[in-house]
């Protein structure tokens, strides 16, 4: 059960995903779950000010790729978070003309879709830092098994 949700305050959108399961989880879901929170891991670690979005992406397609789901990660890695929940830079293949900025708001969301059995997205709000980047959310990311 993938839960895409988000509230306003001030003015300003937050938008998190999680994905959570209920009852017995097949083997390769549990499998795109780790690809997923891995791949967004690593572009938690990589976000810093400078880097184009296009870069950004690149750091959880690249390892969504590598572990043979390239094909099945058909969205953007993430967005732009403000007044709007959908705002520039685009977080995408095509977004290299967006440099990350310190202080901008952006999403990382990766994700693995796959058809007839399910999907897997991890989605925080991170705040775009000189040397990293502030994740906003705190909740967990282990798979949750209902």
């Amino acid at each position: 059960i993938t839960l895409d949700f988000g509230c306003v305050y001030k003015g300003f959108n937050s938008d998190m995903t999680r994905t959570v399961a209920l009852g017995k989880v097949p083997q390769e879901l549990q499998k795109i779950y780790e690809i997923v929170r891995a791949a967004q891991q690593r572009a938690i670690d990589k976000a810093q000010a400078g880097m184009s979005a296009r870069d950004l992406d690149t750091v959880a397609r690249d390892y969504i790729t590598l572990h043979g789901y390239g094909s099945k990660f058909g969205h953007s890695t993430g967005h732009g978070l403000g007044i709007e929940v959908h705002e520039l830079p685009k977080v995408s293949q095509r977004g290299e003309r967006y440099k990350l900025e310190p202080n901008m708001v952006v999403t990382i969301e990766p994700g693995i879709y796959l058809d007839g059995l399910g999907g897997v997205r991890i989605e925080d709000d991170v705040v775009i830092r000189r040397d990293g980047c502030e994740v906003l959310n705190t909740s967990r990311k282990e798979l949750t098994v209902l």
